[in-house]
């Protein structure tokens, strides 16, 4: 995937969230979505006690495992009558009642009869839907056609026709043009370019050529770099105690570098993570492994190196998982993940793959940690 694709993923995201009815505000009519309409009743009012969380678990239930949940006759597909759930959230004993009432927690009538159709239907659950594979879907056909001028428009129009709202007006060419300098430069433009941009006559011939522009203008790469330093917790200090300073100036560079080129995001990847075990590496490839090193440290007196060492560890897998997986490993180091598809075991299996660089643990040659590679070392 290219860098100049970012953009775009935030609008196909968009399209995916209308398309599959994640904005939409229940199932009133039509299928009924485990993700959009199940999960949230569920995880409001049953999971605490009927969830991930196996030291808080009751009943041996869990309502966020299929099998679990079917295995215990909570659902039984296609025959609500049969189900204990819907038993349990229809009964007026207060002692069989769920959720129970100290809990205080209520399901509305909508919500029951959205549990009891779930199960008629078949009680099918869905994983997040951040592992869902995407699928390609037809665009909807709205009523006013004539503001439609991509696929993308069509699934927000009708999501505004179902709410019978009316689009917005265009904006004027000088707003325009002031909303795309800023998206994708960071400042606004310059007086006589919006001038010259107004006096154009409106189409995708004139707007894809000033597009082109700002995606060429070295400030491109400053702007799209912020957010990506950002996830890598890059600082020009340290994080820990005296937070003295750090000349890692040359990674921002490498990043900035990287979006102004349009470098390919598999190669952007490879660099940063192992850049130096490239074959023959270049200065630039070398520079990119700076990401293994942006973690906070200290040379605090009184700090234990292996301690702090094995804090470095631990953020560079959050922190690889944030940036290249889009999720949080964090939770792992402690416990098995309770909603991903994550292990303590898996958290430092990755750790491993990191075991070998080099990083001092305290950053000063103090005589309590003697260390001659940092002798007359200062921040």
């Amino acid at each position: 995937m290219l860098f100049r694709l970012a953009r775009s993923r935030l609008f196909g995201y968009a399209a995916f969230c209308l398309a599959t009815g994640f904005v939409r505000g229940g199932a009133a009519d039509g299928e009924i979505r485990f993700n959009r309409d199940i999960r949230p009743i569920l995880s409001a009012n049953c999971f605490v006690c009927h969830g991930p969380d196996k030291n808080n678990r009751k009943a041996k239930l869990r309502l966020d495992d299929r099998e679990v949940a079917l295995d215990r006759k909570a659902m039984v597909p296609g025959h609500p009558e049969k189900s204990e759930l819907v038993a349990r959230i229809l009964t007026e004993d207060e002692d069989d009642q769920m959720p129970p009432p100290e809990s205080h927690k209520r399901l509305t009538p909508a919500q029951k009869g959205l549990l009891q159709r779930w199960i008629a239907e078949g009680a099918a659950y869905e994983p997040h839907w951040s592992y869902i594979k995407p699928v390609r879907t037809t665009p909807p056909t709205p009523k006013n056609s004539a503001w439609v001028r991509n696929p993308i428009d069509t699934f927000i129009l009708q999501s505004l026709e179902a709410r019978r709202i009316e689009p917005s007006k265009e904006a004027d060419r000088r707003s325009l043009l002031r909303r795309l300098s800023l998206d994708l430069t960071g400042l606004p433009p310059t007086v006589s370019d919006s001038e010259s941009f107004a006096g154009q006559n409106s189409g995708p011939d004139a707007d894809e050529a000033e597009v082109k522009a700002l995606l060429n203008s070295p400030h491109y790469g400053e702007r799209m770099a912020v957010p990506w330093l950002d996830v890598v917790r890059f600082a020009d200090t340290v994080g820990y105690h005296g937070d003295q300073n750090q000349n890692v100036f040359p990674y921002r560079d490498y990043v900035i570098n990287a979006f102004n080129q349009n470098k390919r995001f598999d190669k952007f990847t490879i660099e940063q993570i192992a850049g130096d075990l490239l074959p023959s590496p270049t200065i630039e490839e070398k520079v990119a492994t700076g990401f293994n090193r942006l973690n906070m440290v200290t040379r605090e007196g009184g700090a234990q190196p292996n301690e702090y060492l094995s804090k470095y560890a631990a953020d560079r897998v959050r922190t690889v998982a944030t940036a290249w997986l889009g999720s949080t490993m964090a939770c792992c180091e402690c416990h098995d993940h309770k909603f991903d598809p994550f292990k303590a075991r898996d958290f430092y299996q990755m750790e491993a793959f990191f075991a070998d660089i080099k990083q001092w643990g305290v950053y000063n040659d103090y005589t309590y940690t003697p260390n001659p590679d940092l002798r007359g070392f200062s921040n």
